[in-house]
């Protein structure tokens, strides 16, 4: 899309808008009050309370009511909420956000989020904290589109998710309780009780959620089986001193998420983008009897033996997250410090499938320790501000393998660091209509990585290091492969350990290495060899050549059946340092007593980082500036709200990890980019009647590429990307050109609530009309791991009595049953597994306030 058209249309929506919307998102802000008159939401996002609508930045905001009827299970699903947000979830609880194309796949805690997640205003350092966020007892969730350099700073350079629970409230004693039921065995129940304790100067409240659901996959993933409890103490004991405390725990097990096989890429060089539809039924899941049979199908390299079923037992989940936190608040005629300690903690255990792995195995530990120092400043004159301090520590423990088999990448390290900043941000109103703001932030960023990297990989006939594996040169042809390696059971598989010596020691116990065999760490000379001691295959006489395999011929020379090869980076070490300042300029203008106007430019930034690979073991900083031009609106007597954006992005060293093929085995080397990324951006939301009101949301985006540079084994590169040729035995690709991934050029959503009254009662309708275009899923930049354009619909219908006191709702979501692609992933020998967004899905639910 060109700029022109871009802009013209974004003007085309806006005339559209304010003569009668035809577009609406479903947000908490459709909420009315007054008869037709829209109310008012009250936003934290600029750490002080004020109406949305005085926000001068982009935002949307969220309610629980809106949440519910989307049928979100999780903080994993809050890419139906809006264009803006992308969202792509990996295996176990790896959670991947992106908005309007500016994220991060954070395959490991070695890399950080792009978009900051706050839960109750305490910072998630990593992004797999999402996967823990059920989406419960909620006052609202607030989504800050762009960089937000100053008042949240770090690793903000996308945006800002902020979940914010219901506090305790004084003086009240009350609560909720709600099931839900439906298809898949669906059972989900949630609730909260308020105490009121101690004359009105202290409150407990306690919440918590337990869901569980069968598996949407045939073969068990996909499934859902949570629990999640979350407790605060309130205590108000003079006006101007507040102290609230909170813990939450929640836990996640089941089988977990899992892709399915929908087709394979050609292993021919020259072809290698070359797909072919795998024919399987969308919910088969990866280890279905279909999937497996295609997978014996293709043969693993440098092993030359095919791949062995994926056994569906050995796919779990069992992970919990642990936290507490306190905000203490403390106002002066002056204006309000407030404090807030917190530590949070996760510990993470889970198998899952990804491209191919057999399965891919990790434990995680980590904590984070976490203070935050704000004064916001309440004057009688025409300045105030807000200024701060922020410090966080993280300490993580990782021991992980992605198996396939035959290879065997295998991490364990330890990783970390520490960060600090102090901000400051004000504003001066030159006139009672006119305002200027500016904020300033100092980071400190220190990380640190200790670990081994192995990478253990059977070769077929042999070490290559003998000089019997290979033919001189590209393409890797096994001089030996006629001593039966595509035999079926000949070459053993490698186990599903995470400790290197176990490793090792499994081939001692099964007599396929010589007792005292140990593990050797990499790195420091030739790769250690480990020659197993396997029989021939029955029937199989050395010299006797089979049928070739296709691509492979045969040349006929018997040798070692096979040997192992370590050839990970070995012992890494790693200690950085960064530093940054960020700011923000902007002006803002009321030009109607319900009409603001408001243009800003701010920078953010993310630090670099240090990567267990050799390839690229540090990665630099990113950073990316943004400007915006809005405006907030109030129209027909506060009937008709219009909320506007036009944006300019330019991201500059985004960091972009992706998977490929390094050293014959995979790899997930972390690239730097720059993009362009512009657009606009429409909300709007109509009182039509008193009792209609529509809302929605529009997003045009043209995001691009203007350098990208990914690099592969020479020959095995399999990116729709043209090669710029082979140096240092890595070939690169130019990826230039391409868009942003889950940067959907166009992108609407349309919400129409209808209320009838009925007597004592009231019926609430509710549809929702999502749609998005066509938007790329995986950094290969096929068009088979695109994820195509749809339209989804939810209908939702709840009878309450007009006191509220109970409701009765019956729901269908994606009633049409559309279908679309959210993760691709692609194996180095071309197996495609894609997840796919949830089913038609329906149900019941119940609900009682007390």
């Amino acid at each position: 899309m060109t700029k022109t058209a871009l802009f013209t249309s974004g003007a085309v929506f806006l005339a559209l808008a304010i003569s009668g919307p035809a577009y609406a998102q479903q947000s908490g802000e459709t909420n009315a009050n007054d008869g037709r008159q829209l109310g008012e939401i009250v936003v934290t996002a600029q750490r002080r309370e004020q109406s949305l609508q005085d926000a001068a930045i982009p935002m949307q905001a969220f309610d629980q009511d809106s949440l519910t009827q989307s049928g979100l299970e999780s903080a994993q699903d809050l890419g139906q909420l809006s264009p803006a947000i992308g969202i792509s979830a990996g295996g176990g609880p790896l959670t991947s956000v992106f908005v309007r194309g500016v994220g991060a796949l954070t395959v490991n805690p070695l890399t950080d989020s792009a978009v900051a997640q706050n839960v109750d205003g305490v910072y998630l350092g990593r992004s797999s904290g999402m996967a823990g966020q059920a989406l419960f007892d909620l006052e609202r969730i607030e989504l800050l589109k762009g960089p937000q350099g100053t008042l949240y700073g770090r690793n903000a350079t996308g945006g800002v998710v902020n979940y914010i629970p219901v506090k305790p409230k004084l003086g009240e004693n009350s609560g909720y309780l709600q099931g839900e039921f439906g298809n898949y065995s669906k059972v989900g129940v949630q609730g909260a009780v308020n105490f009121d304790i101690g004359d009105g100067k202290t409150a407990f409240r306690l919440s918590g959620n337990r869901l569980k659901r069968d598996g949407y996959s045939d073969d068990g993933t996909n499934d859902q089986d949570s629990f999640s409890l979350r407790a605060q103490v309130l205590i108000e004991p003079t006006d101007n001193l507040s102290v609230r405390v909170a813990a939450d725990y929640s836990e996640i097990n089941g089988t977990g998420p899992g892709g399915d096989l929908y087709g394979t890429y050609s292993n021919d060089t020259g072809s290698l983008t070359d797909f072919t539809p795998s024919g399987l039924e969308i919910d088969s899941g990866p280890s279905s009897d279909g999937a497996n049979a295609i997978r014996a199908g293709v043969l693993h390299t440098p092993s030359f033996a095919p791949f062995r079923p994926i056994d569906g037992d050995n796919l779990f989940q069992d992970i919990s997250f642990t936290g507490v936190m306190a905000e203490i608040n403390y106002g002066i005629d002056a204006g309000t410090f407030t404090f807030i300690p917190a530590y949070r903690e996760s510990d993470q255990d889970y198998a899952f499938s990804g491209p191919g792995f057999a399965p891919a195995v990790t434990k995680e530990e980590n904590s984070q320790k976490s203070l935050e120092l704000r004064f916001a400043s309440d004057l009688e004159g025409p300045f105030n501000g807000i200024v701060g301090a922020f410090y966080i520590e993280e300490d993580i423990s990782t021991s992980g393998i992605f198996a396939q088999n035959y290879a065997t990448p295998m991490q364990n390290y330890d990783n970390g660091g520490e960060s600090w900043a102090i901000f400051g941000q004000g504003t001066f109103d030159v006139s009672e209509a006119f305002r200027l703001n500016a904020g300033i932030r100092y980071t400190e960023d220190s990380k640190f990585v200790d670990g081994i990297s192995d990478t253990f990989v059977t070769f077929c006939g042999g070490s290559p290091i003998s000089g019997d594996f290979l033919t001189p040169g590209p393409p890797f042809v096994p001089n030996a492969f006629n001593h039966g390696c595509a035999v079926p059971g000949a070459i053993p598989a490698h186990p599903l350990v995470t400790n290197r010596d176990e490793f090792i020691q499994y081939f001692v116990d099964q007599g396929a290495l010589a007792p005292g065999s140990v593990a050797t760490v990499p790195g420091m000379g030739p790769p250690p060899v480990y020659n197993l001691t396997v029989p021939f295959p029955a029937g199989f006489p050395a010299g006797l050549a089979p049928p070739p395999f296709p691509g492979f011929p045969v040349p006929g020379r018997p040798a070692q059946l096979a040997a192992i090869v370590n050839v990970g980076d070995g012992a890494l070490q790693q200690e950085l340092d960064y530093n940054e300042v960020t700011y923000r300029i902007g002006a803002e203008y009321d030009w109607g007593p319900s009409n603001l106007l408001y243009a800003t430019y701010e920078t953010g930034y993310r630090a670099g980082g240090v990567d267990l690979s050799t390839a690229s073991p540090t990665y630099d900083p990113e950073y990316i500036d943004a400007f915006t031009l809005g405006s907030k609106n109030r129209f027909l007597d506060n009937t008709l709200q219009v909320n506007a954006e036009a944006f300019l992005w330019k991201y500059d060293g985004q960091q972009v990890t992706y998977f490929t093929t390094l050293d014959s085995a995979s790899a997930f080397p972390i690239a730097n980019a720059d993009a362009t990324i512009k657009g606009v951006d429409l909300d709007v939301i109509w009182a039509a009647t008193d009792n209609t009101t529509i809302s929605g949301n529009v997003q045009i985006l043209d995001s691009t590429y203007d350098d990208l540079q990914l690099i592969s084994d020479p020959g095995r590169g399999r990116f729709g990307c043209d090669s710029t040729g082979v140096a240092n035995n890595i070939e690169s690709y130019d990826c230039s050109g391409n868009a942003l991934l889950y940067s959907p050029d166009f992108g609407a959503d349309l919400t129409i609530n209808h209320i009838i009254d009925l007597a004592k009662f009231d019926l609430s309708l509710t549809g929702n009309v999502s749609h998005r275009a066509e938007q790329q899923t995986n950094f290969l930049f096929l068009d088979d791991t695109a994820s195509g354009s749809y339209t989804t619909l939810n209908l939702d219908a709840t009878l309450s009595t007009d006191d509220a006191g109970w409701s009765i709702s019956a729901f269908m979501r994606n009633v049409t049953d559309e279908r679309y692609l959210t993760n691709t992933s692609v194996s180095n020998r071309g197996l495609s597994y894609g997840v796919y967004n949830a089913p038609q899905t329906y149900g019941v639910r119940l609900r009682a306030n007390f």
